[in-house]
């Protein structure tokens, strides 16, 4: 019968289940992550390494900071580094990637930690709150210039105090910042050993999904097109350079602005509990419409035995109600067993055992004429117990 109650909640849960195993199976293995050249998901970089090998570049993935610095240093003719998740860094590995010599460096949406470490001169302005998406280059860089508009709607301002940046954005700083060895490298990491460093503010020019849209291609391409080799570090959680005391935590991870907005959902959650809460008033009193007597409830009772033919059942219900005034009358706990009952009985001089325990414990009489004889005997009983 419980079985029976849960069969449609594990149905379902199994549903659930089946549905989740198709869903990681058809799609777990081509997804990948964000900006990741390996990934044709929309938010991946699959087609842009596509396009660098297709100009003759060779894209090298690194998942580790001692992966990334081998490859960059192992790069013939130079190696450009692409930083695609900064915020995963430590400061350690930050340092590390500061001191490597690569010919380019490019940090896709640095926070403000690793802006300082690995461009000095350049600070982070935050999130732009402009909804304007496609920004003209407005300055003199080539590569910006030749790419012309693209499409930076979830950028990031930075602002440098050496030099004017590209792509001003309308309410603050600019996307892209181009820093020459004289200003990149000597923020807490040390010295100068990138040759240039580049601070994209947006990732929308690097997906799949957006590539083909405007200046996107061109911008990116010239980007990471400068040198031979392109080092695509993806920072993995399991990687040994991460200490685990200097790693960040999941609130330093989070934009400044998801913070503040999980701040103001408290006092939202707590006048949303305020208005739903109901006040319990006084008990209110209820007279009941129709009142039962005791009687009644007993003969309707047997009628159901009579008609259902459950000799045991009321032979059972009736010898359990027996035992239970006759262990209080002969001063026994409610809990005493049929032995103790009998035993008790015949120590004060009532019937035998034997037949005590035969009225209260024997078998279930087989008709209505020995289900009415059972009561009497147990009437008998109980009578008798009162003249002791």
């Amino acid at each position: 019968m419980r079985l029976r109650a849960w069969r449609w909640p594990l149905a379902a849960l199994g549903v659930l289940l089946l549905g989740s195993l198709i869903t990681a199976f058809v799609l777990g293995g081509s997804s990948g992550g964000t900006l990741d050249p390996d990934s044709e998901s929309p938010d991946g970089s699959h087609a842009l390494a596509v396009l660098l090998r297709d100009h003759g570049v060779t894209v090298v993935s690194a998942h580790t900071t001692a992966q990334a610095t081998a490859a960059a240093q192992d790069a013939v003719g130079g190696a450009t580094l692409v930083l695609t998740d900064p915020a995963l860094l430590t400061d350690g590995q930050l340092d590390t990637l500061a001191a490597t010599p690569v010919a380019r460096l490019v940090v896709v949406q640095p926070d403000g930690l690793a802006t300082q470490r690995l461009a000095g001169s350049a600070a982070v302005l935050g999130p732009s709150t402009s909804r304007t998406r496609l920004v003209d280059p407005a300055c003199p860089d080539p590569d910006a210039v030749a790419a012309g508009n693209a499409d930076l709607g979830d950028a990031v301002a930075f602002q440098d105090t050496a030099k004017p940046g590209c792509y001003e954005l309308p309410d603050q700083g600019y996307a892209l910042v181009t820093l020459t060895a004289a200003g990149a490298g000597t923020g807490t990491g040390g010295g100068a050993a990138t040759a240039d460093t580049v601070l994209v503010g947006s990732r929308t020019p690097f997906r799949n999904d957006h590539l083909a849209d405007h200046g996107n291609a061109a911008l990116a391409l010239r980007l990471l097109g400068k040198h031979p080799t392109v080092v695509w570090y993806l920072p993995d959680s399991a990687d040994p350079d991460a200490v685990a005391s200097d790693r960040k935590s999941f609130t330093e991870i989070l934009p400044a602005g998801w913070r503040w907005g999980a701040l103001a959902l408290l006092p939202a959650i707590a006048l949303l509990a305020l208005w739903q809460a109901r006040r319990l008033g006084p008990v209110v009193v209820e007279r009941m419409p129709v009142a039962v007597r005791a009687a009644e409830t007993v003969e309707g009772r047997a009628r159901l035995y009579e008609r259902g033919r459950v000799t045991d059942r009321a032979a059972a219900a009736l010898r359990e109600a027996a035992r239970s005034r006759l262990a209080g009358r002969l001063g026994l706990p409610r809990a005493a067993t049929t032995g103790d009952i009998a035993g008790a009985f015949a120590a004060r001089g009532g019937p035998s055992t034997a037949l005590t325990l035969h009225t209260l414990a024997g078998p279930a009489p087989a008709d209505d004429a020995a289900l009415v004889g059972l009561a009497s005997a147990l009437d008998r009983l109980e009578a008798e117990v009162g003249r002791l």
